[in-house]
């Protein structure tokens, strides 16, 4: 007799995985794909579930309860868009969730059962960023927990009777994340750089700015939240990490300078982001700004690396042997109201790691 048993389902999928990775190199496509199965499988874990099937980028999970699973897939929602926030609505992945309960059968390596068809049937109807539920998971789902909203009824192909689909409501609000260390970098002379050389020059500049620094931002655990042309503005959660980082990509800029004649001005600073969908926002980025302006402005050297924090960076490493290579920026040389804001209220240093510097 054959051994089924009830399983809370719940399928996530990339919305339009293929066009996006038919844009990558094999490496590029493989990496991404990894790292979404490890987000995936972090946020399971924690929840109690397991997978047990996946086809591309789609996974087959299962949960001891569907309140579970929908709390699963809304921390899957959140997470991404955190992780995504200051890329634009086309650029962020996004994936579609669908919750079934249902026999099913283990063959082999198959999974079999009305409920795994009737689970790809829902997805089709499934929008980016939403959670479908399916009726019979809608009637155990605890409602105290969660907030639903009946979809419709659907006519799917294989089945007699039509199915009752629900929505869970994801409120959108904003994340505040706090006890960020953020960076912002900027390319000294890139827009003069632009009007005097071919486009295959610059897009090799910007190809090899790319890899630099999303390979710092993954060795070190930092987190890219937007570019704009030249500019990087990413965070990280560890001080000493964030100062590794800084090190690393000075020491790799020197290539670039060589290469193309172009510095680099770094603003640091530690604060809060505000988060909402793939929007990220708050007063302590514009100061990282500020920050990354200062050498760029009141500097000759055109040539360099700059690294410009505020005191809350110096003080996270007060007695240590990191103290010494903060130097204490001269605030007779500011000109901009706002610069001198900056100075006033948080205080602004040079963060000095090599002989390649503006001083």
């Amino acid at each position: 007799m054959a051994n089924y048993r009830t399983t809370v389902i719940l399928k996530t999928d990339i919305v339009d995985s293929t066009p996006r990775l038919a844009e990558l190199t094999r490496s590029e496509m493989g990496l991404q794909r990894r790292q979404h199965k490890q987000f995936i499988l972090d946020i399971v874990v924690s929840h109690h579930g397991s997978i047990f099937d996946q086809e591309g980028d789609a996974y087959w999970i299962e949960f001891p309860s569907v309140t579970v699973a929908v709390l699963a897939a809304i921390e899957m929602h959140q997470s991404l868009r955190v992780i995504q926030a200051g890329k634009g609505e086309k650029q962020r992945l996004a994936i579609r969730a669908v919750i079934t309960v249902g026999d099913i059968l283990q063959q082999e390596k198959d999974t079999i059962g009305t409920v795994m068809s009737l689970t790809a049937r829902i997805e089709k109807v499934t929008p980016p960023d939403e959670i479908y539920l399916s009726h019979a998971a809608w009637l155990v789902l605890n409602k105290a927990e969660v907030q639903t909203s009946f979809v419709n009824e659907f006519n799917f192909k294989g089945f007699r009777e039509p199915e009752k689909v629900h929505r869970v409501e994801q409120k959108q609000r904003t994340r505040v994340l706090t006890d960020q260390y953020i960076v912002f970098t900027d390319t000294r002379g890139f827009t003069r750089f632009v009007k005097s050389n071919n486009i295959e020059l610059i897009e090799n500049f910007l190809l090899e700015c790319d890899d630099l620094i999303n390979d710092v931002c993954e060795k070190y655990g930092g987190t890219v939240r937007q570019v704009v042309g030249d500019q990087y503005f990413f965070t990280f959660t560890e001080g000493e990490r964030t100062l590794e980082a800084i090190e690393l990509l000075g020491r790799n800029w020197e290539g670039i300078i060589e290469r193309y004649r172009m510095g680099l001005s770094i603003g640091l600073h530690k604060g809060n982001l505000n988060v909402i969908r793939s929007f990220v926002y708050g007063d302590d980025i514009h100061t990282t700004t500020y920050l990354s302006e200062f050498d760029r402005l009141y500097s000759v050297k055109k040539d360099k690396i700059s690294v410009i924090t505020s005191g809350r960076i110096k003080d996270e490493f007060k007695g240590t042997p990191r103290e010494k290579m903060f130097q204490k920026f001269d605030d007779q040389l500011l000109k901009q109201e706002a610069h001198k804001i900056v100075a006033r209220e948080y205080g602004v240093f040079r963060f000095i790691f090599n002989e390649n510097q503006s001083s």
